[in-house]
């Protein structure tokens, strides 16, 4: 999620700049940054106007979005990915399970509340828009044509 703020707030910004400025290891900041890009949310453009940047409005995704996208499941247990828990096959029951399901939900509720946009300072979300609206009709903020 940092990620994500971080590129709505620095449009355009480099690998080795994000990595700095967040203090990630340039290896797991690739990771992110290849997940993020395969779910459609960001792109990374070589050259000197290359970089990484946002390729959707932040108040289009939410937070859940981002760390099931980066992380996978949010689940608070991992008896929670199996079909039967050790005390569901020893037991036949699990009071414990139920619990985990319910505080589950309420937490993957909480995040899905959560625009990603709620947590970009708003001058540069204001920015990221009017260029994410820009690109969309084929030009640059700067008016200079889009760059492929």
């Amino acid at each position: 999620m940092h990620v994500i703020v971080y590129l709505a707030e620095n449009p355009g910004a480099s690998n080795a700049r994000i990595a700095e400025d967040l203090q990630f290891p340039p290896a797991f900041l690739a990771k992110v940054l290849a997940r993020l890009a395969k779910a459609g949310y960001v792109e990374s453009r070589p050259g000197r106007a290359g970089g990484v940047r946002l390729v959707v409005d932040p108040a289009e995704v939410s937070l859940l979005d981002v760390m099931e996208t980066v992380s996978g499941p949010v689940l608070m247990d991992t008896c929670q990915t199996r079909q039967r828990c050790a005390t569901q096959q020893r037991k036949g029951y699990c009071n414990v399970n139920g619990m985990w399901m319910r505080t589950t939900l309420l937490v993957q509720e909480a995040f899905s509340g959560v625009k990603m946009a709620d947590l970009v300072d708003p001058p540069a979300l204001e920015r990221l828009r009017a260029e994410l609206a820009a690109s969309r009709k084929g030009s640059a903020p700067d008016g200079e044509g889009a760059r492929a």
